[in-house]
């Protein structure tokens, strides 16, 4: 899944279609996000090395693409370095969000607030609401009021 999620991260950006449309949000689901910043970080090398005069309508480099359009979801990851929060760094808090997954065998049924809490180890409460809540009410506006 994380592949197919990948090729369409880099075809949504090297197409300019981010370009045109700078307000577009794209979210990836059931692929996990600890792969996510390697492949951004290959993205933005590939971009000045191997096509700077092709991609010379880009205004800025893939992974700030991915931070102003990109939304990706995490729900069975705990064991990614020092836990998700290398993740919320390297990708932005606002761009973030939990899924469970639920009712896919995938699930994290029965016990999804164990693996929640093994993920969520060492980030800040009010990160924990963007990641459990806020994030997703602003992608899909919904009013929390």
């Amino acid at each position: 899944m994380f592949v197919d999620n990948g090729r369409v991260i880099g075809n949504l950006i090297f197409s300019g279609v981010l370009e045109r449309f700078p307000k577009l949000k794209v979210c990836l689901v059931e692929s996990g996000l600890g792969w996510i910043p390697f492949y951004l970080e290959a993205l933005d090398y590939q971009l000045v090395e191997n096509a700077p005069k092709e991609t010379s309508f880009m205004t800025m480099k893939p992974s700030e693409y991915f931070k102003r359009n990109f939304f990706a979801s995490f729900w069975f990851e705990t064991n990614l370095g020092r836990g998700l929060a290398d993740i919320v760094e390297a990708l932005g808090e606002d761009n973030i969000m939990f899924e469970t997954d639920f009712p896919h065998p995938t699930c994290l049924y029965p016990e999804p607030l164990e693996f929640l809490q093994k993920s969520l180890r060492g980030i800040d409460k009010s990160v924990q609401r963007k990641l459990l809540q806020d994030n997703a009410a602003r992608v899909y506006n919904i009013d929390l009021s």
